[in-house]
């Protein structure tokens, strides 16, 4: 009797010492800077899950640490992890090529009796609207060099080598909701246009569907299924659903009355087909004629063999790719660096910051873009890669990312506060996620940090305030 009478004596004892350690957290916060006091206690993110990690990049030291090794969905901060690799593995010059070539022979009177080939090297910059040249320079370029090696006809076929990342092009873990969307274009070895086409429609009386007027760039072979209604009350919310290499798109929701123009975007279903049969009738408008028909790499068994190149187009470097991508948060850009780095570059990019020693454990990449909501990372491991990329002076990192109150996803946050200007930020936005990283400046000292949480009560912009009152009164104590 005597011995349970001591068993449950200490057994007590256990659990009051385990209950005495509960408000250790609060003890700890009671150590973190007032900002993070403020805004963990804030009533908008009371029942939410947040971290927050940040470190004055002089000295190493730790200035905020609130659950830095949580692992949450992170958004669109995901694209630091792989834009870094990126610019580690490949470092800012190094461009993408895509390629026009022949196989066969050209007669006396210009005639093309063979092959062309339109060769992908993964370049997501072909035509697209984020860099600075023009759309069809390209094209152009690809035309006068034709008319250059004597080309004035093609008896012959089109094929499209698109398979450099193979045809997987979405990833498993993304939502069908993302699917068809101009946000989420498949990513293959042919990119063109940023794999985005604008759907145009008109609109009359409440109840009724709106009309199709067209398509810029045409896209011929796409049918629709129009189950979007007039809204009587002037609101707006359209969206689109498709797969890849499907060319059948529907688009659904509400849209204004008695609107002339009403526009949506979505994705090009098999970019690689697509480029073939823009060039073909491209070289026709521009004098070369075509006799054959448009392929890919998808569809044909057919490989060049002894091939002679006409032209090569290259990509705008790493470094601007990256600087677009961080700036208008790219999914479609950074999807192409990520395939690069995994499916030609052979870098596996989890491993590759876990070589370099940093804590990978809170780290799950399903895409290379932050899309998908399988994806896990802590603000700890965020900000490691960030100070470890500070310590590359040579890479620039840190001029890539866009700059708070003035650029891009950006261009409003921290504005009309003391840190407007005064911060390069990555932002990351999904339902129910809200996240930013990158560098700060304050009192002539320099910080790293990240946040990230996941699920709030209220307004998004509610959270957003308090996110600029935490980064502004961090180091308040």
């Amino acid at each position: 009797m005597k011995k349970r009478v001591c068993l449950w004596i200490v057994l007590l004892g256990i659990f009051l010492s385990s209950c005495t350690k509960l408000p250790v957290s609060s003890g700890e916060l009671s150590s973190q800077p007032k900002g993070v006091k403020e805004f963990v206690k804030a009533e908008i993110v009371e029942h939410g899950d947040l971290s927050f990690y940040a470190v004055d990049l002089k000295t190493g030291k730790v200035v905020a640490d609130h659950r830095g090794k949580s692992a949450l969905v992170p958004a669109s901060v995901m694209k630091i992890i792989t834009s870094a690799a990126a610019l580690e593995v490949m470092g800012g010059d190094k461009t993408f090529e895509t390629k026009l070539m022949y196989e066969g022979n050209i007669n006396k009177d210009g005639i093309l009796k063979g092959t062309l080939y339109i060769q992908g090297g993964g370049d997501p910059t072909l035509g697209s609207d984020g860099i600075s040249a023009a759309p069809e320079a390209f094209l152009a370029d690809w035309v006068k060099e034709m008319k250059k090696a004597g080309i004035t006809s093609v008896n012959g076929d089109i094929i499209v080598l698109d398979d450099l990342f193979g045809y997987d092009g979405i990833p498993g873990k993304w939502l069908w909701e993302d699917m068809g969307t101009d946000y989420a274009p498949g990513t293959y070895g042919i990119s063109i246009f940023d794999n985005i086409y604008t759907l145009y429609l008109s609109s009359g009386a409440p109840g009724t569907t709106p009309k199709i007027i067209g398509t810029k760039p045409e896209m011929k072979d796409l049918t629709f299924d129009n189950q979007a209604v007039v809204s009587p009350d002037g609101k707006r919310d359209i969206y689109v659903r498709g797969v890849p290499f499907e060319n059948r798109r529907g688009f659904y929701g509400i849209v204004p009355q008695d609107k002339k123009e009403i526009t949506i975007k979505s994705d090009i279903p098999d970019p690689g087909l697509f480029l073939g049969q823009y060039f073909s009738d491209y070289m026709k408008k521009n004098g070369i004629k075509f006799n054959g028909k448009v392929t890919t790499a998808r569809l044909t068994a057919k490989r060049p063999r002894n091939t002679v190149v006409i032209a090569v187009t290259k990509s705008a470097p790493v470094s601007e790719i990256i600087k677009v991508l961080l700036t208008r948060s790219d999914n479609h850009y950074a999807e192409h660096l990520f395939q690069i780095l995994e499916k030609v570059e052979g870098v596996n990019v989890v491993e590759f910051w876990k070589e370099k020693g940093l804590d990978v454990d809170s780290l799950t990449m399903r895409d290379g873009s932050g899309l998908s909501r399988g994806d896990t990372l802590s603000t700890k491991l965020l900000t490691d890669v960030i100070i470890y990329m500070d310590n590359k002076k040579e890479l620039k990192f840190e001029e890539l990312f866009p700059v708070a109150g003035k650029e891009g996803t950006v261009a409003s946050f921290l504005k009309n506060t003391p840190l407007n200007e005064k911060a390069r930020i990555k932002s990351g936005s999904m339902g129910g996620i809200q996240s930013y990283a990158g560098y700060l400046e304050k009192d002539n000292k320099r910080y790293a940090f990240a946040i990230i949480v996941n699920h709030w009560n209220g307004e998004r912009t509610e959270l957003r305030t308090e996110m600029e009152k935490l980064l502004n009164g961090l180091f308040q104590k």
